[in-house]
């Protein structure tokens, strides 16, 4: 591997609109899959993240990690089609078939080792318990260490993602990733990643704020067209959470193959 970099003739967020788009059927496919998994969990709903006092309750935080991962089902072909767009220039439903079932299985169940898990898990086992708590008034000393503690190992863990992250793209691109390599591809671009991911973590509340009026609209013609209120909210609000998911996940995946581009 060597440093030289290679220059890219679109913007990173160009790049993801254009894969979007390209790619259209697998993130409608998306689209579909979030609002079906959306009307199960509400058909069937889990044990509560907080028991009625107050206190985090194991089997609720066990059941939001479940449905977080479940979640995150459909975004693994978003993934895997924006990484075989940018290495291989194969879109669509083709770059899905590009490598055969064995290799898109092996890239799913690694990216949602490696990085969905960790970080859902992180997220509702450490702050979404406590933010509830604060929420409601009950805010204490062991919280507020606690959330501390937690900002400190999200921070670690994300550090672990930037460094590691480049596996999909080398498995793509060389159909193997040994750990040292991609710890290689990490350290080498550790900057870069870190400051575009980081961006994109940040533009995504900006985002979904945007798209809060359009949500209420559609929701209003659906219930202007006889879909009761809540099934249209349901359905809106998975749809377009799903459409930023696929959005995040295209963007990552495009600074991470082109991490991979700058060192190969």
């Amino acid at each position: 591997m060597n440093a030289q970099r290679r220059p890219f003739k679109t913007w990173i967020l160009q790049d993801g609109m254009t894969l979007m788009w390209q790619g259209r059927g697998i993130v409608a496919l998306s689209l579909l899959l979030t609002v079906l998994i959306g009307g199960l969990s509400s058909v069937a709903p889990g044990p509560q993240l907080l028991d009625a006092d107050g206190a985090p309750n194991l089997p609720g935080a066990i059941w939001q990690v479940m449905g977080w991962m479940i979640y995150a089902i459909p975004l693994i072909p978003v993934a895997y089609s924006a990484h075989i767009a940018v290495l291989q220039g194969e879109v669509g439903f083709e770059a899905l078939r590009s490598q055969g079932l064995s290799h898109f299985l092996r890239f799913g169940s690694a990216m949602m080792a490696a990085a969905l898990a960790v970080l859902v898990t992180l997220y509702q086992l450490v702050f979404v318990s406590d933010l509830l708590l604060m929420s409601a008034g009950r805010v204490d000393a062991s919280a507020a260490l606690r959330l501390g503690m937690g900002a400190v190992a999200a921070f670690l863990v994300f550090a672990l993602f930037v460094l590691l992250g480049a596996w999909g793209a080398m498995m793509v691109q060389a159909g193997q990733a040994r750990f040292g390599d991609v710890l290689a591809v990490g350290r080498q671009c550790f900057f870069y990643l870190f400051v575009r991911l980081l961006a994109v973590v940040l533009f995504l509340p900006i985002l979904s704020a945007l798209v809060l009026p359009v949500m209420g609209q559609v929701v209003a013609i659906l219930v202007a067209v006889g879909i009761p209120a809540d099934p249209a909210f349901l359905i809106v609000s998975a749809a377009f959470s799903a459409l930023i998911g696929c959005f995040a996940i295209v963007l990552v995946s495009v600074i991470f193959c082109r991490a991979w581009l700058r060192v190969k």
